[in-house]
């Protein structure tokens, strides 16, 4: 049996057995792969007389089971249409229920060659006492179990961001992907926006349009980093304060788990501290981009781009995070919650994720632009743009009447003379 396999652990529980094809974990769509590239290559037992064995194993074993040799209990053909039927393209996907047994987790660790003194102190504290499920266990050593980008960034960073990053990624296998993703999408849509008004202009303003880019990156990975869902096991602080805060949920619509059940207050609470929060970050990034902006503006003329002051830059950053940002986000994720329950095909969750979150950038930055007083053309710039499109004007009244000559009377025209034949009377 290959190292790694996570079907193994489903063959103590007969509930799932007739739970025939539809065995998918809802949670993510990376530890999907993962289980369907396990369940696949799980070799088949190699004895045949024991029906008994065989059907226990539903992957081998003979023909001599009470049920004329089906082993069909994960694949293969169902013994009536009814079970057989998938719910389709768009049907609705059957979860797995998350299993907290110790003895179970254990046994997947084996599987891996791992033991609980080689998980990170929080991850070994948290299985000692049951918080951590079978499906998490096997997610983190999907990622973090071997030596992967994902293990490689745990290792690098601090321990707090390290066990913050490594509950981000058990809730969410494709939380690392997901924030490349939205990187690639903003520094893309941030170059072409700072191309297409700096135009030839952009040899000089390389540096303004540098750090407007680093600017909108720096927000969207604190806005992704903040609302992704998380798991946090029991960590105890000196402040009530830090405990209340840990106890709610990182986004409005993330589900809840073990030990961690979200009602509606901590949800509406949960909102307002992520917007006070990325309000914060707003501020202190919007200041900073500010001043470098302000540093490289210094000297030059006629700027193609007009280049906000410090204040208007920290607050305007902070507005596109705290309220624009966070609202945005909120609703890509309970739509995403939405889509893993609902889809019952992978590639329509990946790809209706990529869209929302690209036209969700796209659509976000008019506030920014807006708030920031980019929009507005600069003084020197509006000249050659009206030299461009001058129209010829009318002539005034006082003109016309120049050019006609109103007030002075015409000369007198000479009156042609007729010469008329004058017939005398006889």
């Amino acid at each position: 049996m290959r190292v790694g396999c996570v079907s193994c652990y489903f063959k103590s529980y007969d509930s799932l057995k007739a739970k025939k094809k539809n065995l998918i974990v809802a949670d993510s769509v990376h530890a999907m792969f993962t289980i369907a590239s396990c369940l696949f290559c799980h070799q088949t037992e190699d004895g045949g007389g024991g029906g008994d064995i065989g059907k226990g194993i539903s992957h081998g074993g003979g023909d001599g089971g009470d049920d004329g040799g089906d082993d069909d209990d994960y694949f293969g053909d169902a013994d009536d249409d009814d079970e057989g039927d998938d719910g389709g393209f768009f049907g609705r996907r059957i979860a797995l229920p998350e299993i907290f047994d110790r003895k179970i987790v254990e046994a997947i660790m084996q599987e891996w060659y791992k033991t609980i003194a080689d998980l990170p102190a929080g991850l070994r504290q948290a299985v000692e006492l049951g918080f951590i499920s079978t499906a998490q266990m096997v997610r983190f050593l999907s990622n973090l179990g071997r030596p992967t980008l994902a293990r490689n960034i745990s290792r690098a960073i601090p321990p707090s961001a390290s066990r913050a990053f490594v509950g981000r990624m058990i809730a969410d296998p494709g939380f690392l992907y997901k924030m490349f993703l939205e990187q690639v999408y903003t520094i893309a849509y941030g170059t072409w926006w700072e191309m297409k008004h700096r135009k030839e202009r952009l040899k000089e303003e390389w540096g303004l349009a540098l750090v407007n880019i680093l600017s909108m990156s720096i927000c969207n990975a604190a806005i992704v980093w903040s609302l992704a869902p998380c798991r946090s096991y029991g960590s105890t602080f000196k402040f009530n304060l830090q405990n209340t805060i840990q106890k709610l949920p990182s986004n409005v619509f993330e589900r809840n788990y073990a030990f961690r059940e979200f009602d509606m207050p901590k949800r509406v609470q949960s909102f307002f501290y992520k917007a006070g929060e990325l309000c914060l970050v707003g501020l202190l990034t919007g200041a900073v981009s500010g001043s470098f902006m302000k540093l490289l503006a210094s000297g030059k003329e006629n700027l193609s781009v007009p280049s906000p002051t410090v204040r208007t830059s920290a607050l305007s950053y902070g507005a596109v995070l705290g309220l624009s940002g966070n609202l945005r986000y909120q609703f890509v994720y309970g739509a995403e919650r939405v889509m893993q329950q609902q889809f019952n095909h992978v590639g329509v969750v990946v790809f209706c994720s990529a869209i929302m979150r690209a036209l969700n950038i796209y659509v976000g930055d008019f506030s920014r632009v807006s708030w920031l007083g980019l929009d507005v053309i600069p003084e020197q710039n509006k000249e050659s743009i009206q030299q461009a499109y001058r129209r010829p004007s009318l002539p005034s009244l006082d003109q016309l009447g120049g050019m006609l000559n109103f007030n002075q009377s015409p000369k007198a025209r000479s009156k042609r003379k007729v010469k008329r034949k004058v017939v005398m009377a006889a």
